[in-house]
């Protein structure tokens, strides 16, 4: 049986990953956070899957050499 998705708005995810609400959208426009436009204005965000994508994105970058820490 499959769980219903928690889809959080930009707001939620920042403050669940402990970061600012720009970084969320930054993310977002760059494509490094997987988003769904509900509406033009509208995102959402699965948990799971940023999650997901930021663990692989630093493991791919770790395996690289390249800097993982804050600019």
């Amino acid at each position: 049986m499959q769980t219903a998705t928690e889809f959080l708005t930009a707001a939620e995810l920042a403050e669940r990953l402990r970061v600012q609400l720009e970084t969320i959208r930054r993310w977002t426009r760059n494509a490094i956070v997987p988003s769904i436009r509900v509406t033009g204005k509208v995102v959402r965000y699965d948990p799971v899957e940023v999650e997901r994508a930021l663990r692989e994105r630093s493991e791919t970058r770790r395996a690289s050499g390249e800097r993982t820490g804050a600019r």
